[in-house]
């Protein structure tokens, strides 16, 4: 095909992409105004106060997984003694201290019935949790962060935790700055691996990052999210995630970060994640 043809199909998918962002920017953009404003009265961080937050070389992104509820109590004793970075509805677990947690996208709908209760009671468990007094938040902030944008101009988001603002980096590969922004590909679990080698750490293991079913840890066993049986799904069903590229993104990252010394590891030997990554070990 011409490179001329080639512009022009491109510039094409870029106009359309703009046309559809219309109406999603006329609800977003007052948000993000009010969340400026909201955010510039937080306790804001810095890139270096972020890093010199870690305890250890070694860090746990944990993911919402039922597999959590077969760590035994000694094992999270271990976990402890490094650094615990959440993200998603990690908010809602009773296991260990968390450090770091990164907010994206949140809400299931544009429907404000549905996504106003959401946000409010996202933030809210963070506010009130004992294991996320001293955790420094790492928030999406931009136009189209709708979640931590609408909490702030609601008045539900923390008052009282730090603070890191971040932004979206567009691209396959890693982001190899803050001041560029994380990737965000197929999952927030793309922004949290970004964050964590930013932030320095030499081992990142994926908890709680299963794939093989919709099964989460704060539900019962035969349970999945209201999300999940509106599309049509089971809780033995699929995650959603586990056909839409994850897997390859993290196997390619496994070796983008291994050539800058980092490793990244699963901890769930059964997760679909185990056949592009290594599986963790205390050894």
């Amino acid at each position: 095909m011409p490179s001329f043809e080639r512009l022009a199909r491109g510039a094409f998918r870029r106009l359309r992409t703009r046309a559809a962002d219309v109406p999603y920017f006329a609800v977003c953009y007052p948000s993000w105004v009010a969340a400026k404003r909201e955010l510039g009265r937080r306790s804001i961080v810095d890139v270096d106060a972020l890093r010199a937050a870690r305890r250890s070389d070694r860090v746990f992104i944990f993911g919402s997984s039922a597999s959590l509820n077969d760590i035994g109590p000694e094992e999270w004793e271990r976990i402890a003694e490094h650094d615990v970075f959440g993200f998603n509805w990690f908010v809602r677990q009773d296991f260990v201290r968390c450090d770091f947690h990164l907010i994206r996208q949140i809400a299931d709908s544009n429907d404000r019935r549905v996504w106003e209760p959401q946000i409010t009671e996202y933030f809210g468990l963070i506010e009130r949790s004992p294991h996320y007094e001293q955790s420094i938040l790492l928030v999406q902030h931009e136009w189209r962060a709708r979640a931590a944008n609408l909490a702030l101009q609601m008045g539900t988001f923390p008052r009282s935790h730090r603070v890191f603002p971040w932004h979206t980096r567009h691209g396959r590969h890693l982001s190899y700055s803050f001041e560029d922004g994380l990737v965000h590909l197929t999952s927030s679990l793309c922004d949290t691996v970004n964050a964590a080698f930013l932030m320095g750490w030499s081992e990142i293991v994926l908890v709680g990052v299963d794939l093989y079913d919709r099964r989460y840890f704060w539900l019962p066993a035969e349970e999945t999210r209201t999300v999940d049986l509106m599309r049509g799904a089971v809780a033995s069903d699929p995650h959603t995630q586990a056909s839409s590229g994850l897997i390859d993104v993290m196997g390619r990252w496994r070796h983008e970060l291994a050539r800058r010394n980092v490793s990244l590891v699963i901890h769930n030997p059964d997760s679909l994640l185990a056949d592009v990554l290594p599986v963790f070990s205390w050894a």
